[in-house]
C-alpha cells in the first residue's frame, strides 16, 4: 500500500456544482482519462494497494462537505464506495496513517477517527449496518469495511 501522487492519479473538473447537483470529475491516471466520472472536486489523497485504487474525494462545499471514498480495480472499473457526511456538517479530511497490510487512519467531521480496511475479495455484508454519517449503495457485496471511533473527551 503507498500513497500515490498528483502525476500518478488526479481528477479534472467534468462539470461544476451547482443548486442542482454535485460537482462531477474525471479520472486520470497518468494524465490519461481512465473514463471514469466520479461526484466530488478536489482529490484528498489516492492510493494504490495490490493493483487497486483507493480514492477519496470531497465536494469542496463549505459547511456541508463530504468525503466520498471510492476503490477501484486495476482497469478502473468500481469495487466499492461509501459517502460520509451529514445534512448542515462540514469536515476536513486529515491525519490519514498507513496501516499496512490492508488498513489505514483519517479523521474527517466531528473528531473521529475513522478506520478503513481493504478487502481481497468481495464479503458478505448486511444493508445500512455502517457506522452513523456512512451511506453507500444498496448492496449486500463490500470491499472494504469503514470503522468509526469518536475521540475521547479532553
Amino acid at each position: 500500500m503507498h500513497l500515490l501522487d498528483a502525476t500518478d492519479v488526479s481528477l479534472r473538473l467534468a462539470s461544476p456544482w451547482s443548486e442542482q447537483r454535485l460537482a462531477r470529475s474525471a479520472i486520470l491516471a497518468d494524465g490519461r482519462d481512465t473514463g471514469q466520472i466520479v461526484t466530488g472536486e478536489v482529490l484528498e489523497a489516492a492510493l494504490q494497494w495490490k493493483g487497486c485504487f483507493l480514492l477519496f474525494v470531497t465536494d469542496a462545499i463549505p459547511f456541508e462537505d463530504s468525503l466520498r471514498i471510492y476503490l477501484f480495480d486495476a482497469g478502473w472499473r468500481l469495487l466499492d464506495c461509501a459517502r460520509l457526511g451529514a445534512m448542515y456538517s462540514t469536515g476536513h479530511f486529515a491525519d490519514l496513517v498507513l496501516a499496512p497490510p490492508d488498513s489505514l487512519r483519517f479523521s474527517f467531521i466531528g473528531g473521529i477517527a475513522w478506520e478503513l480496511q481493504l478487502l481481497e475479495h468481495d464479503a458478505l455484508a448486511l444493508p445500512f449496518c455502517d457506522p452513523k454519517g456512512v451511506a453507500r449503495p444498496f448492496g449486500l457485496r463490500r470491499r472494504f469495511r469503514l470503522r468509526g471511533r469518536p475521540l475521547p473527551q479532553a
